[in-house]
């Protein structure tokens, strides 16, 4: 009853509609959906309230439902899946379209994402077949030039064995040389005595006249031997200088030859330290290299193609 003892004009809410439909937007606030308005009068009033608030009900139920299926399908991947706006109008409809470009977007920030991945994979391939090339020839290369300085080192070896088995034996040669000199020079003074001796024999075999002359002619031929021995003396005692200049030389050559290969064999062992690496120096030789690069790109490759 209202004030002035007049009834209730027909059509008002009554506060048990009210209450339904109070009851029914608490249930919607609360993520309950498919909550709806029960029939709260058979006014016309009381129809349309019901049927309008439903209406709105429904077009939220379906917004929502409809929305969260489009973020869903966007999630996996699924961007053709459109938000579907048959029956919406207004702000529903703007806002229906407005994910529709979001999902469009979406769909193209997808495919720039996906062709980076597949560029990114691309790259990873390129870079761990070219380093693993590199690193084969690398190691190819290192095998080759080890077995080379091997080769190296011992044919240096070699040639400073031969180079000092050279010197010994010119040194010999010149040892040799000197003891000649001396027996040539014992030879000249055994001449030098001859000589006198056969002046002397010479002078007592003309004082004993005709029974000197054999004796005579004897000193004489002595005379000419020593002096035939003088000459042939002093002829070897020049190829003995000859031979004793040469030996020197030769030594020098030697000594140099022998120099030179101990400072290549030095560098032979530095290039095969280099290659194989050495573990009293503590250095990591080419080959031993290679491998730690193709080691480290291959985990670099693995965390690239992971991520």
């Amino acid at each position: 009853m209202r004030r002035g003892g007049e009834d209730p004009r027909p059509g008002l809410a009554t506060d048990d509609a009210l209450r339904a439909i109070t009851d029914t937007f608490r249930s919607v606030s609360a993520g309950d959906f498919e909550s709806r308005v029960p029939p709260i009068g058979d006014t016309e009033t009381a129809i349309a309230t019901r049927t309008a608030v439903n209406g709105l009900l429904d077009r939220v139920d379906a917004f929502v439902r409809e929305a969260g299926a489009a973020s869903a399908a966007a999630a996996e991947g699924r961007f053709y899946r459109r938000f579907l706006t048959t029956g919406l109008q207004g702000a529903f409809r703007s806002s229906a379209e407005q994910v529709n470009q979001s999902l469009d977007a979406m769909s193209r920030n997808a495919a720039r994402i996906s062709q980076a991945d597949l560029a990114r994979l691309s790259l990873a391939d390129e870079l761990e077949s070219a380093v693993l090339t590199v690193s084969e020839q690398v190691a190819t290369a290192a095998t080759q030039m080890g077995a080379s300085a091997n080769g190296l080192a011992s044919f240096a070896r070699g040639a400073i064995s031969d180079a000092e088995r050279g010197l010994e034996t010119v040194t010999s040669l010149r040892a040799a040389s000197d003891q000649i000199r001396d027996a040539v020079d014992l030879i000249n003074q055994v001449a030098s005595q001859t000589r006198l001796l056969a002046l002397n024999a010479t002078i007592e075999a003309a004082r004993a006249g005709s029974a000197g002359k054999g004796f005579a002619v004897v000193a004489s031929e002595v005379k000419t031997l020593a002096n035939e021995t003088t000459s042939s003396s002093e002829e070897i005692m020049g190829q003995v200088s000859t031979v004793q200049q040469a030996a020197a030389d030769a030594v020098g050559v030697l000594e140099g030859v022998s120099r030179s290969f101990r400072e290549i064999s030095d560098l032979i062992d530095g290039i095969a330290v280099a290659v194989d690496g050495g573990a009293a120096a503590g250095t990591t030789g080419l080959s031993q290299l290679a491998e730690v690069l193709r080691a480290e790109v291959s985990r670099f490759v693995a965390t690239i193609r992971s991520s």
